[in-house]
This record gives C-alpha cells, sequence and structure tokens, in this order.
C-alpha cells in the first residue's frame, strides 16, 4: 500500500494534508486513502445522465415491499401454541405449614413453594450439601433447596 501511495504523488500529498489539516492518526489517514484507492475514479466523476422527468410522492413506500412477508402462509395449516403442549401439571394437594399453596407445579423445586407460601426457609449453600434447608414432605426431612413438588399429595412442613 505505502508502494501505491509512493507512485501517485497526488494521493501521497493529500495524505500528508489531511493528516496536518484534520489532526488524524497516521493510521486513519492511510485506512482512508486506502478507501479512496480501492474505488474506481469513475466514483468520483459525475455521472451524465440523460434528464427524465419522475412521479414523486411523499410516501416512502419502507414496508410496502413487507406487506406481506409476515402473514401466514395458508398452505402451513393452523397455527398451533408452541409452548407446552398440556401445559404444566399443577398440584393442588400441597401445603406449607397446612397453608393451601394454589397452582404449585409438578417437580417444582420446594424453595420456590415455600416463597409462593411466603414462608421463610434458611438457606446456605442451594445445592444440598449443608443441610441448612432441612424441612419435612410428608413427615420425611428433606432439603428444601433440592427436592421438587411429587404428584400427589405434599404436606411441607418447617423446622
Amino acid at each position: 500500500f505505502i508502494n501505491l501511495l509512493a507512485t501517485h504523488p497526488y494521493y501521497y500529498t493529500a495524505l500528508a494534508k489531511a493528516i496536518n489539516m484534520m489532526k488524524i492518526s497516521v493510521r486513519q489517514a492511510t485506512v482512508a486513502a486506502a478507501l479512496l484507492l480501492s474505488t474506481s475514479a469513475d466514483a468520483f466523476v459525475p455521472a451524465t445522465t440523460q434528464t427524465t422527468h419522475a412521479t414523486t410522492t411523499t410516501s416512502l413506500n419502507i414496508f410496502g415491499g413487507l406487506k406481506g412477508a409476515f402473514s401466514n402462509d395458508d398452505s402451513l395449516g393452523a397455527a398451533k401454541n408452541e409452548g407446552l403442549s398440556n401445559g404444566p401439571r399443577y398440584n393442588e394437594n400441597v401445603t406449607v405449614n397446612g397453608k393451601a399453596v394454589p397452582k404449585a407445579v409438578v417437580d417444582q423445586k420446594i424453595s420456590q413453594v415455600c416463597a409462593s407460601a411466603r414462608v421463610k426457609v434458611p438457606y446456605n449453600c442451594q445445592n444440598g450439601d449443608c443441610g441448612t434447608c432441612m424441612v419435612k414432605i410428608n413427615g420425611r426431612q428433606a432439603k428444601a433447596c433440592v427436592s421438587k413438588v411429587p404428584a400427589g399429595k405434599c404436606a411441607i412442613t418447617t423446622l
């Protein structure tokens, strides 16, 4: 690239003037010169055009071509819900300290169920190692941070 600048004295002097006038770095100036040299000379010459009279409107018509882009394709059939096919499985038989918890989801963590029932359970490690979050689920001790809501009756008692 430097050899190309040396063979074109006009570009070299223009580059030097640009560096001094605009107070830009040599790197910025060489990038600008590279862009100038990479374009054809025809890009800087005004094109000779024939005068034609075109009708103009104030409409930009930017989205006119995209009018049907987001419509449903009739050949695909009816749109279906892409979420869970049957929805989440709820367990309505969940209680925390005797207080019913509506809409508890099967396999939801016990810690989340206790939080939704506004029952404070102490936590420390959040992965079942320390035993700080021990509760009783159906009479058996379990760690609330890793235990999940069963499909049947679930009576949670804090210790």
